[in-house]
């Protein structure tokens, strides 16, 4: 049964400084470089993959590089579009629009940002890449490089959960976690891990 890794890419400066980062390609900073090198050798070392699907922006296309499998970019899995908010501090948003940040934390999926999108439309993303690229029906294991918000919309449509899961997932930066396909359902066999950017590798 065919294993897909789903990781959310190295840390970035606008992570670190809590900016809405959303499409905006922001390169990986020290440290997530050295987290796309210890997830890239963790791969290598306990998967054997068939190929990577990554986010084309940059801060997942380097995370994917180490993943020891030749890579595929896809527009479909890009982070949420926060259309204005990008670039600006999360708390600096809360200050200037209380009530849309309001309606984005309450888990309104259909709420837009102005000048971006919703995560339904996410969501809508995420199915067409789960369809067109087939992962569910490969031989062999697969790594999905992405974003927080769409590895979060990734999930409820592999699973096949209803969109109020969207906010019952978190993925740090790095992190894997592993859904397992096959001829049955998808079934979640781990999620989130982080362990081997200590330096000490989890169970998968």
């Amino acid at each position: 049964m065919p294993d897909l890794i789903l990781i959310r890419h190295g840390e970035t400066d606008w992570n670190v400084l809590g900016r809405a980062q959303g499409q905006n390609d922001q390169p990986l900073n020290e440290r997530g470089l050295a987290q796309a090198e210890k997830v890239g050798r963790h791969v290598r070392d306990h998967f054997d993959l068939q190929t990577t699907w990554s986010s084309d922006l940059s801060r997942c296309t380097k995370t994917a590089e180490g993943l020891g499998a030749p890579v595929q970019l896809a527009q479909t899995i890009r982070e949420v579009n926060f259309g204005d908010w990008e670039g600006k501090r999360w708390e600096e948003i809360k200050h200037s629009d209380p009530e849309q940040i309001s309606q984005f934390t309450s888990g309104d999926s259909g709420f837009r940002p102005p000048g971006g999108e919703s995560m339904r439309d996410v969501l809508a993303r995420a199915r067409c890449f789960v369809q067109e690229s087939g992962v569910l029906e490969a031989d062999g294991d697969i790594a999905i490089v992405a974003h927080g918000g769409s590895l979060k919309c990734l999930m409820v449509v592999l699973l096949e959960l209803p969109e109020t899961a969207l906010g019952r997932f978190h993925f740090s930066n790095c992190s894997l976690s592993v859904v397992g396909a096959g001829n049955g359902p998808a079934t979640l066999m781990s999620l989130n891990q982080t362990a081997h950017l200590d330096g000490t590798a989890p169970i998968t």
